[in-house]
């Protein structure tokens, strides 16, 4: 099956999923509003649990709308000229993002806090961003994109395509939708292409874990490097909240590019990696702290070693400013 012909499939799937889902979801409000509403008052009265029900529900039903008109938008903007789309779809790609922040937001209500954004212009950069939810991969988009007009080229796992705003969107931009079976030196070369020639209003984003955060997968990703042993095994012993990185992505986009550095830290979405995760209840009312630093590229190693060492440096700073402040 060809690419052209596989992508066609994927939409036609995923886009009918959506309309469908938006039609049935809304013709099912009038029960399923009560039904959540027993639900919600039945968790609360056992345990004292926020109202998740009506609280998921909603968001849900405001993604499925939000998809359902980004889809359509998406499609108009890709009838004009080619120059014209690629200007309009980043416009709907924020006003898509800030839909769905917006709408977490005010559902969960999260309170945020940010620090350093002020060493976030000017580009070119390459964003190195810490990934512990569903929900960090939005917070570029509000912190970075608009309020200092950077245009960031995105580095995002292939599986996320099943989302058809994304799915459109994403391709029609120069993001790279990294395939995590493939061939490493195919994906490293594409990466090395993604960070290639950034303008002074672009950057790329990559999250150098390559997954989100759980104590898990620190364990379980942490044992290879400290098993090698050496400075960087001794490095990787001492993580607390955060994965190892995975050096890759990151080092071809310093091979491509002489940008510099910025760094997202966060904390405050652990433990919601998952929709089921939120459905305990404790990430309402949660207050999520981002704390932004930069680091010049004169300042970054240029010999692969050096390199390699640097990064997993960078992010015990990374650990040690989030295991600090989870200990307040």
């Amino acid at each position: 099956m060809g690419l052209f012909q596989a992508n066609t499939i994927r939409r036609l799937i995923t886009i009918s999923a959506v309309y469908a889902g938006l039609v049935l979801f809304t013709t099912l409000l009038p029960i399923l509003l009560p039904l959540g509403a027993l639900v919600d008052a039945a968790r609360w009265m056992n345990a004292r649990t926020p109202a998740m029900s009506l609280r998921m529900g909603a968001f849900a039903w405001y993604y499925l709308l939000g998809e359902a008109w980004a889809i359509l938008a998406l499609a108009i903007v890709g009838l004009l000229p080619r120059h014209r789309a690629i200007d309009w779809t980043y416009r709907a790609q924020q006003v898509w993002l800030d839909w769905n922040f917006d709408a977490l937001r005010i559902a969960f209500g999260l309170n945020f806090i940010d620090e350093g954004t002020s060493a976030i212009p000017p580009g070119p950069i390459l964003l190195l961003s810490r990934h512990a939810s569903m929900i960090d991969t939005m917070l570029p988009s509000r912190y970075v994109v608009k309020p200092h007009g950077i245009k960031l080229r995105y580095v995002l796992k292939k599986e996320l395509l099943i989302d058809p705003a994304l799915d459109i969107g994403g391709n029609r931009l120069p993001n790279y939708f990294i395939d995590r079976r493939g061939s490493a030196q195919a994906e490293m070369a594409a990466l090395r292409e993604l960070a290639t020639g950034l303008a002074a209003d672009e950057g790329v984003l990559i999250y150098p874990e390559g997954t989100r955060y759980s104590e898990e997968k620190r364990v379980r990703y942490s044992r290879h490097w400290v098993d090698q042993g050496g400075p960087i095994g001794e490095i990787v012993a001492g993580f607390r909240r955060v994965l190892p990185p995975k050096p890759g992505g990151t080092l071809a986009l310093l091979d491509a590019s002489a940008a510099d550095v910025v760094v997202l830290a966060h904390r405050g979405l652990e433990g919601f990696a998952r929709v089921k995760d939120m459905w305990s209840g404790g990430l309402v009312g949660t207050t999520v702290e981002l704390r932004f630093w930069r680091v010049p590229r004169n300042a970054i190693p240029s010999d692969d070693d050096s390199r390699l060492r640097w990064l997993f440096d960078l992010w015990a700073d990374v650990d040690a400013w989030v295991t600090a402040e989870l200990s307040r």
